[in-house]
C-alpha cells in the first residue's frame, strides 16, 4: 500500500497558525494560534510539524490546489509545459503572461510571478520555523538530524524553482520576525551555493533507501546533481547522479505508464520525490490535472512535440522510411501513445484540441473509459524519478567530455524500458550507439524531452541550455497565444506587492 500522508484541514490550518504566514508572506500569528512556546514539546509534536511541512508543497506550482487559501486558481503544477514548445492553453493556467513575454509584476495571487514567490516563501518560513524550533524537542540525535535532513531538501527545493525562474531572490535561513522581516536579494549564484550547502548537509542526515514518502538521501542527491547541471558544473553532477545509481535502492519502473498512475505509484522503484496526494474528499476537489487537462481542455500538446517522438528504426519522422504521415501514430517510439492521443478522447471536454492531439499521459484508464471526472484524485505529483537521474549522469559525462559506455548504458536503460525490453536486448529497440559529443548532446536533450513531458522538465533545460530564445521565438506552434522570449525573460520580475512591502528589495534588472 502506498505510504501517504494524510494532510486534514484541521493540520493544515493549524500548521499555517503556527508558522504564522501567509500570502502577506509576514502577517502576525492570528491570535487563536498555538504558541511556539508550548508546542513544540515532544515527538508527536514534531511529527506534526513535519506534516506541516510538507503540506506547504501541496499548492499550485508545486502540485495543486488543495486547500490552500493564499493562491485561488486552476494553474497546476503540468502548467509550466505551456511555457514550452511541448504544450499550449486553451484556457489562461496563469503562464501566459509569461508565454507571451508580458511578464507582469502586478499579476495577481493565481498568477506564476506573484503565486510561486508566495507560495515558496510560505514554504520555506514552515521550513525555518521548523529548524528553529526542533531542537527543543528531546529525541535520539539521529531522529533529530533526519528530520533536519528532510526539511533541509524541502526548502532547498522550493529555493531551487526560486532560484531557477527568479534569479536573485531574497535567502531567508531564518524564521520570519519583525526584526528580519525586510530582506535583500542575494544573487543566484550565491543562492545556489546555499542549496548546495544544505543538501549536503541533507545527504549526510538522511537515510539511504527506497521512497516512502519522506525524503530520502538519494532524493538530496538528484536534487544537488541538479543544481550542479544549472551552474554547469558538470564533474560534480555527474559524480552527484552517479552516487544514487550505485546507491541501488532504485531503479527504473517496468511500466513508463505505471508512473502516472495512482495506482501504479505504490511502492514504485522509480520514484525519488514527489508530492504526496491521499485522494481524500476535497483534498484536490475540482483542481486534478485529469480534470483541468481532461474535462476542461486546459491544455493540449503542440504538433511540434508530436514529431519529436522518434519511429522505431531511432530515426526522426523526416529521416525514417517507417514514418507515414497518413498514420502518424503507427511506428512510433511507445512514448507518444503513453502521452497523446491522437484526436479527443473525452469528447465531454468543455474546449477541443486544435492540433488533433490531445494528451493522455496520467489519465486514468477508467476515467478515460467512463469518462467520469475523478473528484477525489489521489495521484502523486512526482518531481524527480530515476530516469531523470539516468539522464543527468549522461548529460553531464557528455558535457565534460568524458563519454564512455556508462553514458550509453545510462541513456539506453531509458530508451529500451519504453520498449518494454532490458537495454542489452539492442534487437527490439532502437539503441544509441554513438559516440560523437554533438551526436549524444542532441540525443539526450530530445530523451529528456519525451521522457518527461508534462512533469515540469522542458522549460527549466530549455533555460539552463540557454536555447530558450531560439526554440521559442517564432514558434509557429501555439493556435493561442505567439511566444516571446527575451535575454531578461531567464529572470523573472520580482512580484510587486513583495517590493511595496520590502524597501531592501530591489526589482530585477531590465523591468525597473
Amino acid at each position: 500500500m502506498k505510504t501517504k500522508y494524510i494532510y486534514t484541514v484541521l493540520l493544515f490550518t493549524f500548521f499555517i497558525a503556527l508558522t504564522g504566514c501567509s500570502e502577506e508572506f509576514l502577517d502576525k500569528q492570528p491570535g487563536d494560534a498555538i504558541s511556539s512556546e508550548t508546542f513544540w514539546d515532544n515527538e508527536s509534536d514534531a511529527q506534526m510539524a513535519l506534516t506541516g511541512v510538507y503540506s506547504n508543497l501541496q499548492t499550485n506550482f508545486y502540485s495543486t490546489l488543495t486547500l490552500s487559501k493564499w493562491n485561488k486558481g486552476p494553474s497546476i503544477q503540468q502548467g509550466w509545459e505551456e511555457l514550452t514548445d511541448n504544450a499550449y492553453g486553451s484556457r489562461d493556467n496563469g503562464y501566459r503572461d509569461i508565454l507571451t513575454g508580458v511578464c507582469n509584476p502586478n499579476g495577481q495571487d493565481r498568477r506564476a510571478i506573484k503565486g510561486l514567490y508566495a507560495v515558496s516563501y510560505v514554504g520555506i518560513n514552515g521550513c525555518n520555523e521548523f529548524l528553529d524550533k526542533i531542537d527543543n524537542v528531546s529525541v535520539s540525535e539521529s531522529l533529530l538530524n533526519q528530520w533536519k535532513g528532510e526539511v533541509l531538501f524541502i526548502r532547498s527545493y522550493f529555493y531551487y524553482y526560486l532560484a531557477a525562474t527568479y534569479g536573485d531572490v531574497p535567502l531567508r535561513l531564518d524564521a520570519s520576525t519583525v526584526e528580519n522581516q525586510y530582506t535583500a536579494k542575494s544573487t543566484q549564484s550565491e543562492v545556489f551555493a546555499q542549496i548546495l550547502k544544505d543538501l549536503d548537509t541533507a545527504i549526510d542526515y538522511l537515510p539511504s533507501e527506497g521512497y516512502d514518502g519522506h525524503v530520502k538521501k538519494e532524493a538530496a542527491l538528484a536534487l544537488k546533481a541538479k543544481v550542479l547541471l544549472y551552474t554547469k558544473d558538470y564533474d560534480n553532477a555527474a559524480i552527484a547522479a552517479k552516487a544514487v545509481i550505485d546507491g541501488g535502492n532504485y531503479m527504473l519502473s517496468p511500466k513508463y505508464d505505471d508512473l502516472f498512475l495512482d495506482e501504479g505509484q505504490n511502492n514504485n522503484p522509480e520514484i525519488i520525490f514527489s508530492i504526496k496526494m491521499e485522494g481524500t474528499p476535497g483534498e484536490s476537489a475540482l483542481w486534478s490535472s485529469q480534470i483541468i487537462i481532461g474535462f476542461w481542455g486546459n491544455m493540449y500538446p503542440t504538433i511540434d512535440l508530436v514529431n519529436s517522438y522518434e519511429c522505431t528504426d531511432g530515426l526522426p519522422i523526416t529521416s525514417s522510411a517507417l514514418y507515414d504521415a497518413a498514420h502518424p501514430m503507427e511506428n512510433r517510439d511507445p512514448r507518444l501513445s503513453a502521452t497523446v492521443y491522437e484526436g479527443n478522447w473525452n469528447p465531454l471536454a468543455e474546449i477541443k484540441s486544435v492540433t488533433g492531439y490531445s494528451f493522455i499521459k496520467g489519465m486514468s484508464p477508467s476515467v478515460v473509459s467512463t469518462l467520469t471526472q475523478p473528484l477525489n484524485d489521489g495521484t502523486d505529483f512526482i518531481h524527480l524519478r530515476y530516469a531523470d537521474v539516468l539522464l543527468m549522469y549522461a548529460e553531464a559525462k557528455i558535457e565534460a567530455n568524458q563519454i564512455d559506455q556508462t553514458v550509453l548504458d545510462a541513456i539506453n536503460k531509458v530508451r529500451a524500458r519504453a520498449y518494454g525490453v532490458d537495454y542489452t536486448d539492442v534487437v527490439n529497440y532502437p539503441a544509441v550507439t554513438s559516440m560523437d559529443v554533438t551526436t549524444l548532446r542532441a540525443k539526450v536533450r530530445n530523451e529528456r524531452r519525451v521522457e518527461f513531458t508534462l512533469e515540469n522538465v522542458r522549460y527549466f533545460d530549455l533555460k539552463r541550455w540557454e536555447i530558450a530564445e531560439s526554440v521559442l521565438n517564432n514558434f509557429t506552434g501555439d493556435p493561442v497565444s505567439q511566444r516571446v522570449f527575451l535575454t531578461k525573460h531567464y529572470k523573472w520580475p520580482l512580484p510587486q506587492d513583495a517590493l511595496d512591502k520590502n524597501p531592501e528589495l530591489v526589482q530585477n534588472p531590465d523591468y525597473q
